[in-house]
């Protein structure tokens, strides 16, 4: 009589079994990410290996990989993005059921946001191409006693993982700016105002979750550029400081 319990409990244990089969996500899937900049849909390649996930977003931007756990129905994976040549871990945990996905995403402890997705059925996604970031400039060497923003700046950004390199080369024309700023992320366009010696630039830094505005201030002296203060939108304000560049 044990043994038949036992033969029928097993019966019953292998008749289960697929009703606690490990979901699956491999396949191509389109994330929308709400950032502190906005909404931004990207299509993701999720791999699958039992309960790790791997995978690739694949955006204008160039593809990004990722990785993380499956565990029943709860997802977790993490990637990092460069801004400005700093680097960002972003989070992302939530709910597989079906063809959905949905959860809350965290910005490298900086701020969080709310993301979903659904199981990408076409056979191709098409991509908003980037913008282009050539732009004409033409250096200028500060006069003696003048006010000049126009010309090659050394920059240095102090970010919470330390000094970053950066340089400006900019053009002034009564009293507007623009120019290029560069760093290991590459050049971006860069606008902005002088008024006396105050100066004010906006830049926009393209990363794989979209576009971060940056804001930044600062007083030139002479050769140099202090008091600046960066304002990263979702991230918060950083100092920086620049020299003009030797000739």
């Amino acid at each position: 009589m044990t043994r038949l319990r036992f033969t029928l409990l097993a019966l019953f244990v292998l008749a289960a079994g697929p009703a606690f089969a490990q979901a699956t996500i491999a396949g191509d899937w389109i994330l929308s990410v709400t950032s502190p900049q906005g909404t931004n849909s990207t299509k993701v390649t999720f791999t699958q290996d039992g309960e790790k996930v791997s995978g690739l977003f694949k955006g204008p931007a160039g593809e990004l990989p990722f990785t993380g756990t499956l565990i029943g129905s709860d997802l977790s994976f993490k990637f990092t993005i460069q801004v400005q040549g700093m680097p960002l871990d972003i989070t992302l945990t939530g709910k597989l059921e079906g063809e959905t996905l949905s959860g809350k995403a965290d910005f490298g402890g900086f701020a969080e946001g709310d993301w979903k997705g659904k199981r990408d059925t076409a056979e191709s996604t098409p991509t908003t191409p980037a913008p282009s970031t050539t732009t004409e400039s033409t250096p200028s060497t500060a006069s003696s006693g003048a006010v000049v923003a126009a010309g090659k700046w050394d920059v240095v950004v102090k970010t919470p993982g330390g000094d970053l390199p950066a340089s400006a080369t900019l053009t002034e024309e009564a009293g507007k700016i623009s120019g290029t700023f560069g760093s290991q992320m590459g050049e971006v366009p860069v606008t902005g105002t002088v008024e006396g010696k105050a100066m004010k630039l906006t830049l926009v830094a393209q990363t794989p979750q979209g576009n971060m505005t940056v804001m930044m201030t600062g007083d030139i002296d002479g050769d140099s550029i202090v008091n600046g203060k960066a304002e990263i939108a979702g991230l918060g304000q950083m100092e920086w400081s620049a020299k003009r560049a030797r000739q």
